[in-house]
């Protein structure tokens, strides 16, 4: 254990002295009265905004709080928040671990035999595994995306044809422009 150096002693026991060619603050000036009142007389004079009635200015006090006259019940507030955009919690992880979530999925979607065989690749013949794992991967959220899209346009279907087949023409545009 080393001992404890002549600064650490000196903060602990508070005896830290201040450099002598340090000045010390200065007091505060006190105006006198005829000085406050020349001052005050040239300012304008303070008038509070008025209070507006509502219910911001005019709390309403539950029973237990009435026992008590510093208690003041402040009338409720909601807050809504935005919320994040996308669906996609892939948004928040890094490409590692995508990329092992996506190689976990593609070998649970095999049997060991066939995990067997898919494991081994040919450099100049196939892609390597986790080029398929993610290819996998993002092929499912893909197709859940879809269904999800489909459930959608036939809720809106239901109340409006129209909208619900120019959602779907939309929807069909950016498929064909995603695949090629």
């Amino acid at each position: 254990m080393r001992p404890a150096g002549p600064l650490l002693l000196l903060l602990v026991t508070g005896a830290v002295a201040v450099p002598a060619d340090e000045p010390a603050a200065p007091a505060p000036v006190k105006t006198s009265a005829r000085l406050s009142q020349e001052i005050r007389a040239a300012l304008p004079r303070f008038e509070p905004p008025a209070a507006a009635p509502g219910p911001a200015t005019s709390p309403v006090l539950s029973p237990a709080a009435s026992l008590d006259p510093d208690v003041v019940e402040l009338p409720k507030l909601t807050v809504r928040e935005k919320r994040l955009p996308g669906h996609d919690p892939d948004v928040w992880l890094n490409d590692r671990i995508v990329q092992r979530k996506a190689m976990v999925a593609y070998r649970d979607s095999m049997t060991d035999l066939e995990w067997l065989l898919n494991c081994w690749f040919v450099p100049l013949f196939s892609a390597p595994p986790s080029v398929r794992g993610r290819d996998y991967y993002e092929g499912r959220k893909r197709a859940e995306e879809i269904g999800r899209l489909n459930n959608l346009i036939k809720a809106i279907g239901l109340t409006d044809p129209k909208a619900a087949a120019k959602a779907r023409r939309a929807m069909d545009v950016n498929l064909l422009i995603k695949d090629n």
